[in-house]
């Protein structure tokens, strides 16, 4: 299938894809509380689903080229539409076991999408990726927003947080429909031979710059799944409505859209992203030390100003991270085996960091020093994103 063939049609696939892989973890920060009231259970089953999405982000990651190499991209992903449909329905019954079971689906399903976007983006627009990828990490953060500032009010009108949940099996539906076009015609792009698969993840694996991509994409990955998780829960630790908590997320997630967008639109036009990398981590950086100044104090006079630093530093890590993924690796077999590589160890690391925010809020009875610990990673973030975005590309197998 051509670029040409692909079509206004596969561009809103890609529109509403990219509009489905964050509502599923995204509303759930906000309802957190509501669900361990309604359901009766502990910190540590509800630190359980806060952590486990971006574990599946990782472990499912790494299914992904060998998924392609069995039924190509585009089955692939229809596979995992239809799977993220179906987890996402799941939540809304069935108490703790349910909402644990779908939670797991979801992101294992979010996963593998995750890691096939870049790989269409290359494969189907590759005059375009920069501008592509701009618009649908744009169309992330979107519905991130959307979701987190949305779900306290979706639970009060529909009864609950079940079907606040489940809502978003809508535009999984839609997104499955709108890709049933794309399977046809795709027979070239079905299979890799095992030798050759081996071969470009060899080169990927040895390659120092694969390994940097994979720690600026994982702390950055760390932060913000940490702040989406937890945020909420931190803010109404403090006094916080968890309705303005909510709205608190939501601000820092949508703040960030318009510069996220044109920082993305941008980055083609540079060989080095190392300044890029480095300066969006340091805004960061500041915003995350002015975030748990508040939760030491609890004056949140600044935390405003704190959300747009976050907001800004954070929806622009990401797409640069996705730069890195396309622009570092020499062929598209590469791009799918980088991809997986970056965000399979990079989400583990996020589930990790998303898990010690509980533990270590649980154990000192307040999230101040989870997010000390943030912060120190956030200036490490800088110095791999500035050796990362040096120019370059991971050599050929």
């Amino acid at each position: 299938m051509t670029a040409r063939k692909f079509g206004i049609t596969g561009f809103l696939a890609v529109v509403f894809i990219a509009i489905v892989l964050r509502p599923p973890v995204a509303s759930m920060g906000p309802l957190l509380q509501e669900i361990q009231s309604s359901l009766g259970v502990g910190a540590e089953l509800i630190g359980l689903l806060a952590a486990a999405p971006v574990l599946c982000f990782g472990l499912g990651a790494f299914a992904s080229p060998w998924l392609v190499s069995k039924v190509g991209v585009n089955h692939a992903m229809l596979y995992v539409l239809i799977a993220l449909a179906a987890a996402t329905a799941l939540r809304m019954v069935f108490g703790y076991p349910g909402l644990l079971i779908g939670t797991i689906g979801a992101g294992l399903s979010i996963a593998i999408a995750n890691v096939l976007l870049p790989t269409v983006v290359r494969i189907q627009f590759p005059k375009s990726v920069a501008l592509v990828t701009g618009a649908y990490t744009t169309l992330l953060a979107v519905s991130a927003s959307l979701a987190a500032s949305i779900a306290v009010p979706s639970s009060i009108l529909l009864g609950g947080w079940n079907p606040a949940l489940a809502i978003w099996v809508l535009p999984a539906v839609v997104a499955i429909l709108l890709w049933l076009p794309q399977i046809r015609g795709q027979e070239a792009h079905v299979a890799q031979p095992a030798h050759a698969a081996a071969e470009e993840k060899a080169a990927v694996m040895r390659s120092p710059i694969s390994w940097a991509i994979v720690g600026f994409f994982g702390i950055q990955s760390l932060g913000f799944y940490a702040l989406l998780g937890w945020m909420p829960s931190a803010l109404t630790s403090i006094g916080v409505s968890a309705q303005d908590a909510g709205n608190y997320l939501g601000f820092a997630s949508a703040i960030g859209i318009p510069s996220g967008l044109i920082i993305s639109s941008l980055l083609g036009k540079f060989k080095s992203l190392s300044w890029w990398a480095a300066g969006t981590s340091a805004m960061t950086l500041i915003g995350n030390i002015v975030f748990t100044l508040v939760l030491q104090t609890g004056d949140t006079s600044s935390l405003i100003l704190g959300c747009v630093l976050i907001g800004l530093g954070m929806s622009a890590t990401f797409p640069i991270s996705l730069s890195l993924i396309s622009s570092r690796a020499s062929t598209s077999a590469q791009t799918t085996q980088l991809s997986a590589m970056s965000q399979g160890w990079g989400y583990l690391l996020a589930a990790l960091g998303s898990f010690m925010v509980g533990f270590v809020a649980n154990l000192v009875g307040a999230y101040a020093l989870s997010f000390v610990i943030i912060t120190a990673l956030t200036l490490i973030q800088a110095g791999i994103g500035f050796y990362a975005g040096r120019p370059g590309v991971i050599p050929a197998k």
